[in-house]
């Protein structure tokens, strides 16, 4: 998440024949980051929030600029459209780094697919075109889908027949509907930050609801997708959007700020990882009184969230190989912070019942 602040998804699961039996999903991650910005004249926040936070940074500090502006606060926006192109590159960067970090490990790329994920990382605002095409994620790929690829043989075919193949369980085991994260949730999340604080920040939700947020969520056409592959595929069809150079202009979609009372702003940015947002609340000296941020992991991540419902229906073909497929399935949601996983065979039948009338 960031050097300065540590956090973790601490990932609990009991296992049997290769099935999830029971699982507990927690993020834990500081309380009162937000506090950490009050101290500062405001004009300095957004660049503090981009220092702080190690991933999304270029998104941290557009929603912050976005947030304080909305609030009444002196701060510079800066130009919109290098804030969107700037957002853009953070979009392909974070989403091909997060694919090497989460998935590398079980789907090596050669080396020459390493040297080219090298090239498209040094310069990600001007992505090279055939360095992506040698990862199977040019801007010519075709649609990206939980049926469609990238071209044969390709990293990114190579990728996606893993996440496909975590999808692997049992018929009465349907995904169901992605419940997306939307800007149509954007007043309930902000009346519920302004109430409940850094305890909802710390672990979001809405009534009757497991809201994503991320790729898949933003794609709209796949939403009665919802396993791994299509996950995927979200990421991968965003990166392919971004070297065509087709994400600048819809970025101006992607944030979103309003005055909610004279004093108080509120901001959501369209991050790599879901969308991400702001609360700035200022003094009548204009000063920073209240800070709140809720990051996108908190929703994937909640203890009854998205991945929480797609852990218990991974299927793997043997126990020992559970923490690696459970950790495989973390990636494909992306947090932005480490995972810990543990694993434990589930108790004898005898203990079971103990355990159960106890």
């Amino acid at each position: 998440m960031t050097p300065l602040l540590d956090g973790h998804v601490r990932i609990a699961a009991i296992i049997a024949d290769g099935a999830v039996l029971d699982a507990t999903v927690a993020c834990h991650r500081p309380r009162g980051v937000g506090a950490a910005l009050t101290p500062p004249p405001a004009a300095e926040i957004p660049a503090i929030a981009g220092r702080l936070f190690a991933l999304c940074s270029v998104s941290q500090s557009a929603a912050a600029r976005a947030a304080l502006a909305a609030a009444g606060a002196a701060v510079e926006t800066g130009d919109p459209a290098e804030t969107h192109a700037a957002l853009a590159a953070e979009r392909l960067a974070e989403h091909l780094r997060a694919t090497v970090l989460g998935l590398g490990g079980a789907v090596p790329p050669t080396r020459e697919e390493a040297a080219a994920v090298r090239t498209v990382l040094a310069r990600p605002e001007q992505p090279a075109r055939e360095a992506l095409e040698r990862l199977g994620l040019g801007p010519d790929a075709p649609p990206f889908g939980p049926q469609a690829g990238a071209p044969a043989q390709s990293w990114a075919a190579r990728l996606m027949a893993f996440a496909a193949a975590l999808d692997a369980g049992p018929l009465d085991a349907s995904p169901g509907v992605v419940d997306a994260l939307t800007a149509a949730d954007d007043a309930a999340v902000a009346a519920a930050l302004l109430e409940a604080g850094d305890a909802f920040a710390g672990e979001p939700h809405l009534p009757g609801r497991r809201p994503e947020a991320g790729p898949l969520a933003r794609a709209a056409c796949h939403r009665d997708a919802t396993g791994g592959a299509a996950r995927l595929a979200a990421r991968f069809a965003e990166i392919a959007e971004v070297a065509r150079g087709g994400t600048v202009a819809a970025g101006r979609s992607w944030i979103r700020a309003e005055q909610l009372a004279p004093g108080l702003g509120f901001a959501a940015v369209e991050s790599p990882r879901g969308r991400l947002h702001h609360v700035a609340e200022l003094d009548r000296q204009g000063r920073v009184k209240r800070y709140l941020i809720l990051a996108p992991t908190e929703w994937n991540f909640a203890p009854e969230g998205p991945f929480a419902q797609a852990l218990r229906r991974l299927r793997t073909p043997e126990d020992a190989a559970a923490a690696r497929a459970i950790e495989a399935l973390a990636a494909l949601f992306d947090p932005c912070v480490a995972c810990r996983v543990s694993v434990s065979p589930a108790p004898p039948a005898e203990m079971a019942q103990e355990l159960i009338h106890a």
